[in-house]
């Protein structure tokens, strides 16, 4: 697992917003381990959707479904 770029994550400030609405008090490192720790359980959700997920059909295989049995 590759990992979100701390760029792209949550920053510290969205995040202690979003813990203070539900009445959490932490310090900033409980705050940043705690979102780690999401981003992670995301990254091991999204792999286990991938392996489980089907092929998608391509184009050709759809039109020749629909066109089966037609002359």
């Amino acid at each position: 697992m590759s990992g979100a770029a701390e760029n792209t994550k949550l920053s510290l400030n969205e995040c202690k917003k979003i813990l203070i609405k539900n009445g959490l008090q932490h310090t900033d490192e409980e705050i940043i381990l705690i979102r780690n720790w999401f981003y992670h359980l995301a990254e091991i959700a999204i792999d286990a959707i991938d392996k489980n997920a089907e092929p998608l059909s391509t184009d050709a295989e759809i039109t020749e479904t629909k066109n089966k049995g037609k002359p």
